[in-house]
């Protein structure tokens, strides 16, 4: 699959191919739109955080449990003589 990247301006739902592409004209292509200013990359960056929050808020169920590097190599490498 070949890929070309451009900028361009939609007019009426027309999406014009610069000159040096056009030899695409006709053929059967996949578009990906991607807005160039989107507000929506801004939202998903804010839900990050919030989902940053969240996983440290279950950081408390270790809370006075004795759990170090060595106690978990202890039991995860138990000596099987």
């Amino acid at each position: 699959m070949n890929a070309v990247e451009f900028q361009t301006t939609v007019n009426n739902g027309v999406i014009n191919l610069p000159s040096n592409q056009k030899s695409w004209n006709g053929k059967k292509i996949k578009v990906i739109l991607l807005e160039e200013a989107s507000s929506e990359v801004t939202e998903i960056v804010s839900n990050a955080s919030t989902s940053e929050t969240d996983f440290f808020s279950y950081a408390g169920i270790w809370e006075d449990r004795n759990i170090n590097q060595e106690s978990i190599r202890a039991k995860a490498w138990r000596d099987n003589k």
